[in-house]
């Protein structure tokens, strides 16, 4: 079986996710199957080229490395029904239905709209929550190369916390820091 290549990862297709960043100031893209691989960008044009790099950058490492690189996994389309039953307590039950009963709503409709709203409030948080979470981002000016100019050294360590392989940069003065 011939060797993988850096080439043939790359024109794999890798999921690439992509959110807005808290305060509004750029974008995050991450491509899931590769732990850790991830960036930042003032907007979704360099945001693109910028993770076509860390991308590169993540899988000359690994290969370098000698590391396992995942392929893309598969996208899975799912048909629903649009049913499904959930048991709750009587009392909440009483609630729902004086609630659609006040709004001149079916019990249905009413379960419907809360759903929604909260699954828009939970998607929201969410994402905030991955920006915030994130072990590793490669910025554009923390590139490697110019940050082993200016005396930084780079191991590999797995995070306690997620369990994924990630870089983590030590300043000439000792001591890990995050670029």
């Amino acid at each position: 079986m011939a060797k993988k290549t850096l080439e043939y990862y790359m024109r794999l297709p890798y999921r690439v996710e992509i959110y807005p960043e808290e305060d509004g100031s750029g974008y995050t893209a991450k491509i899931p199957d590769l732990p850790g691989c991830l960036t930042s960008a003032d907007t979704i044009d360099e945001l693109w080229d910028m993770i076509k790099e860390a991308k590169e950058l993540w899988l000359e490492v690994a290969l370098e490395d000698g590391d396992y690189i995942p392929e893309p996994s598969p996208v899975e389309i799912q048909e629903y029904s649009g049913k499904f039953l959930v048991r709750i307590p009587r009392s909440l039950h009483r609630q729902l239905a004086y609630r659609a009963k006040q709004e001149n709503t079916s019990l249905n409709q009413l379960v419907v709209m809360l759903l929604s709203e909260g699954t828009g409030r939970w998607t929201e948080r969410k994402s905030i929550l991955s920006v915030r979470q994130r072990t590793f981002t490669m910025h554009f000016e923390y590139r490697p190369e110019i940050l082993a100019l200016n005396g930084y050294t780079r191991t590999r360590r797995t995070n306690p916390v997620t369990g994924f392989r990630e870089f983590v940069w030590f300043p000439p003065t000792g001591g890990a820091t995050e670029p």
